[in-house]
């Protein structure tokens, strides 16, 4: 009897002290991803400062851009004339990235547009100066 006690006592001891393991391990997991969770936050998406479409409009953006060039462009030319800069200028840097793998030129051609319709300091002059490297 003495034995069976002890070997209970001893093997609640052992889970006791792993479960505390577990448990100190989780906290410091949690304390350290809640320290990194502000510079995580800082790499947003840079549209997101852009004025919003409409919920409709926002559907039919996003089937377009999974259909390929010929969708993008068939969606800029029915919606293009609803759009104002800055965001209008974002969709077309987006569709000037799809359409530099089928046409090149035309490509750097939407990317002058952009680039001349956009003053420096613009929403999108962040963009536009990545994809310099790209369209120049």
């Amino acid at each position: 009897m003495k034995v069976f006690i002890s070997i209970l006592i001893i093997g609640g001891t052992i889970w006791l002290v792993s479960q505390l393991v577990h448990f100190y391990q989780k906290s410091t997991v949690n304390s350290i991803d809640h320290q990194r969770t502000p510079a995580a936050a800082v790499a947003t998406n840079p549209d997101d400062d852009l004025p919003p479409l409409p919920p409709a409009m926002e559907a039919t953006l996003k089937q377009a851009m999974s259909g390929g060039s010929n969708a993008m462009k068939e969606w800029l030319e029915t919606n293009g004339a609803y759009l104002r800069d800055p965001r209008k200028a974002a969709i077309q840097l987006d569709f000037a990235q799809i359409l530099a793998r089928s046409d090149p030129a035309g490509a750097k051609r939407l990317y002058l547009e952009v680039k001349g319709r956009n003053p420096q300091g613009a929403a999108v002059t962040g963009r536009l100066q990545k994809l310099a490297k790209l369209f120049e």
